[in-house]
């Protein structure tokens, strides 16, 4: 009797475990087959096409298939033929390059499994679906004990951003900061009207950090406090080579070739059916503007060559 009633039990556990057998060896199967992996780049800009290059290359002999979004946010591929990023069958897993990317491919209620790239602040999910891939999100933790081995002598450290869109990260940066015996002052941005609007005291800092924040993004207004730094001798670190480039001492400077192979990687641990690391921080490193350093009288023990 005990025989009789467990029968449609195990009939139950063997065909549970079938089924997730096909969904494994389905996967492994699109992978083996040369599905080829959709790669959706939100504009045609440099730091992209860098970053998905490194990519393709990477991913050696796994095929790879590039879209980009038209001025109406459509994708579109004069080589794709047929095939559409939405269809599940038609790539082994997709790539979205940029916010917009994410954003459309995200909200696809039917989508392969999906990765993103080169993205500031990625949402942790989408719905029901947890999100995974490389950010452009730094590490504040990395970036301030960075900062503290090339200017040893730092101790007032100003932050350039806007409340509105920042003041999150500053209070984080804050709790870093007092770990290392840094103290954080807000040099605070606001616009009013077409104004852009700057308080805080530069003469009191001992360098000053800009962060990517929307509110503080024209060249104009870089350029301008990094020269009013210089004159008061205050060191600026900046987060890309444009500062480097317009004189600010410092830069966290990405390195858009090694997250394409960091993506590739994910790639295909993803496609051997592992699952998903989450957000992870891109490759970067922080380079010294060394004209700039020697202007400024900075000890030469604080780094090496750009």
């Amino acid at each position: 009797m005990a025989t009789g009633v467990n029968r449609p039990h195990k009939l139950m556990l063997c065909l549970a475990f079938w089924a997730a057998a096909m969904a494994f060896f389905s996967l492994g199967a699109r992978a083996a087959t040369g599905a080829p992996v959709g790669v959706l780049v939100a504009r045609e800009i440099a730091p992209y096409i860098t970053m998905v290059t490194a990519l393709e290359v990477a991913l050696g002999r796994q095929p790879v298939q590039r879209f980009f979004l038209d001025e109406q946010g459509r994708p579109f591929s004069l080589e794709a033929g047929q095939r559409r990023l939405n269809n599940p069958q038609d790539f082994s897993a997709v790539v979205a390059v940029g916010p917009e990317s994410l954003t459309y491919l995200s909200s696809s209620p039917n989508h392969p499994p999906l990765i993103y790239a080169m993205v500031l602040n990625p949402p942790l999910s989408s719905g029901k679906e947890s999100l995974c891939g490389l950010s452009l999100n730094l590490p504040i933790a990395g970036q301030l004990q960075g900062l503290r081995a090339k200017l040893p002598g730092l101790k007032h450290l100003g932050v350039l951003f806007d409340p509105a869109n920042n003041q999150l990260w500053f209070d984080q940066a804050q709790v870093v900061a007092d770990q290392l015996g840094l103290l954080l002052q807000p040099v605070v941005a606001r616009r009013a009207a077409e104004l852009l609007q700057l308080s805080g005291d530069l003469d009191q800092l001992d360098a000053l950090l800009f962060i990517p924040d929307k509110t503080v993004i024209s060249q104009a207004v870089i350029q301008y406090v990094i020269k009013q730094a210089a004159i008061r001798g205050v060191p600026v670190i900046g987060y890309n080579q444009f500062f480097l480039d317009s004189g600010a001492a410092l830069a966290f400077v990405i390195d858009y070739a090694e997250i394409g192979r960091q993506v590739a990687a994910e790639v295909q641990s993803l496609l051997s059916g592992q699952s998903c690391a989450g957000e992870l921080p891109p490759a970067y490193e922080l380079r010294i503007n060394q004209p700039i350093w020697q202007a400024l009288g900075l000890p030469q023990g604080g780094g090496g060559q750009p």
